[in-house]
């Protein structure tokens, strides 16, 4: 059943879920009683009024709730249709949805109220909305979506209204005001959002709603997205693979899952070239047998048509992310939770869930010391002034924290630490002098496994980046070694494995063991002697 928010589809920021062929619409603070935005608006005359009329496709009077954005001030009013409704002196578009059982028709109109003010939105008038491709996907069977969008080119992301075929026929007024702004998506897809061999997902825009938005988009002009969803590390039971549209001057809230999983995968996702959100999110069981959200990986990338690309999610050894402590005003800051990052994606991807605690020393004594106790309601931060220039030490010893879940099985990643030992200098603004540590064990199988007894290679990759814009980055400090361990009985003993450059990467060559998980330690040195040094525990399975 369809709520009066699912089928209003219009909102503040509003978009589309697709999830196992339903349709949930997300409407953000669209339907409470005339709302404002902004300060400073002006007392609403009782002489100032508009009369909103809606009728649907049969011609039959509707009652209808609508969105108003005055387009001076840009403040939004929600209008009931049929009734007078009292308004600044303005002029306003005026967006609607008008549904029956049979089809949706949206339409954006622009009035001017001053006095009594009136206008009509006839779903009559409305033109049939159809996404095609040509040639047709071949793989039979497919549940599609077409789902469209007005927006107030001034502001995209803030109003407009929208609307799907899910509930039949889908329908849009033509309007040639370049105040407007037009899109329309359609997505094919397993029924049950199964990984199958290719998924698509393409998308259209207009400068005003146009008279003709049917379209047919050819195959040649789409690019191919390779996808890998790998299984282990996660604290989820199942992923989703989402599409969503960036940077468009309309659409960006459509929402395409693709797919829904809880085995790993590979599979193509074919676009229309342009700016795409690829997003993988997990989800995992509830103790009350509910599902839990636990957040995504996302990767933005500018696609072309006829390109390939590949996309790989939730491979092995989760550690801490690239951010890098700084120090801002003479303080040293440094945030705890980013501890469980997808190598992959190692800034500002980490999932969350864990217990950590975090201790900064100067002279061999410990000064501070912060507890992130998992699930608080605001982000850890460690945070010290600096009295007196020198070397500090800070560490970090992280485990996997979800009190509201089971985890799966033989989860990987279940413990890490990071130590950073730098200078720093009262009243200065700097990221510390050391390198970020990923480590990417290559050659393993989609449960992030590698084979008994085989050698696995490991990434270590290092980078610097600049977080806080207030914080110079400086030189990267020479680097004097780089080095590693393993340990193949959860940490209780580690033994040095090789390491050397491999293609311009330094690598470290593991032995593996005939069965159970190995843990992973690396520390790059600096010739000051700063460095950073990352253990993780499981990084990846045996078998």
């Amino acid at each position: 059943m369809s709520s009066l928010a699912d089928r209003a589809g219009f909102g503040l920021g509003s978009s589309f879920r697709s999830r196992r062929g339903l349709v949930t619409r997300i409407v953000a603070a669209a339907l409470v009683p005339a709302i404002v935005l902004g300060g400073g608006v002006a007392a609403v005359a009782a002489s100032n009024t508009l009369a909103l009329t809606t009728l649907d496709r049969s011609g039959k009077k509707v009652t209808v709730t609508a969105l108003a954005v005055n387009l001076s001030t840009h403040s939004s009013y929600t209008v009931k249709s049929n009734k007078p409704k009292k308004l600044p002196k303005g002029s306003y578009a005026v967006f609607a949805n008008i549904g029956d059982k049979s089809s949706t028709t949206l339409g954006v109109r622009t009035v001017k109220v001053s006095g009594t003010s009136k206008t009509t939105v006839d779903a009559r008038k409305g033109k049939k909305v159809t996404v095609g491709l040509s040639p047709a996907p071949a793989e039979a069977g497919l549940y599609t979506q077409t789902e469209v969008e007005i927006c107030l080119k001034a502001m995209p992301l803030s109003y407009n209204v929208q609307g799907s075929d899910f509930y039949g026929d889908l329908y849009v007024i033509p309007n040639s005001s370049k105040k407007y702004t037009f899109a329309a998506t359609r997505a094919w897809t397993d029924r049950l959002l199964n990984p199958g061999p290719t998924q698509y997902a393409v998308m259209y825009t207009t400068a005003g709603v146009p008279s003709k938005p049917s379209r047919t988009i050819k195959q040649s002009s789409l690019a191919t997205i390779n996808v890998t969803a790998r299984r282990g590390p996660s604290a989820g039971r199942d992923s989703s693979f989402v599409a969503q549209p960036a940077d468009r001057s309309c659409g960006n809230g459509f929402y395409q899952q693709l797919v829904s999983a809880d085995q790993p995968y590979r599979t193509k996702v074919k676009v229309t070239a342009g700016k795409w959100d690829f997003q993988a999110d997990s989800s995992g069981t509830a103790k009350d047998g509910s599902s839990y959200g636990l957040g995504g990986l996302t990767a933005t990338r500018k696609v072309v048509a006829g390109k390939s690309y590949g996309l790989n999610f939730y491979r092995s050894a989760w550690g801490p992310s690239a951010r890098l402590p700084v120090v801002l005003n003479g303080r040293i800051s440094y945030l705890l939770e980013e501890m469980f990052a997808d190598p992959g994606f190692p800034m500002k991807n980490a999932e969350g869930g864990d217990k950590a605690t975090a201790t900064l020393s100067f002279g061999g004594k410990i000064v501070k010391t912060v507890k992130d106790k998992g699930w608080e309601p605001y982000g850890k931060e460690l945070e010290y002034r600096v009295k007196k220039a020198g070397w500090y030490k800070l560490t970090n010893d992280a485990s996997r924290y979800y009190p509201e879940i089971t985890f799966p099985a033989g989860m990987l990643s279940t413990k890490a630490s990071v130590t950073y030992r730098f200078k720093a200098k009262p009243n200065t603004y700097a990221t510390v002098p050391v390198y970020a540590i990923t480590m990417l064990p290559t050659g393993l199988s989609l449960h992030n496994r590698a084979k008994p007894a085989s050698t696995t290679n490991v990434q270590l990759k290092l980078s610097r980046t600049k977080w806080e814009a207030d914080s110079t980055l400086g030189k990267n400090p020479k680097i004097k070694s780089v080095g590693a361990k393993a340990s193949f009985d959860g940490g209780k003993t580690w033994r040095s494995v090789k390491v050397k450059k491999v293609s311009g990467v330094w690598t470290a060559q593991v032995p593996n063991p005939a069965s159970g998980a190995v843990s992973l330690r690396a520390r790059v040195t600096d010739t000051t002697g700063g460095y950073t040094d990352v253990t993780i525990y499981r990084a990846y399975a045996i078998g």
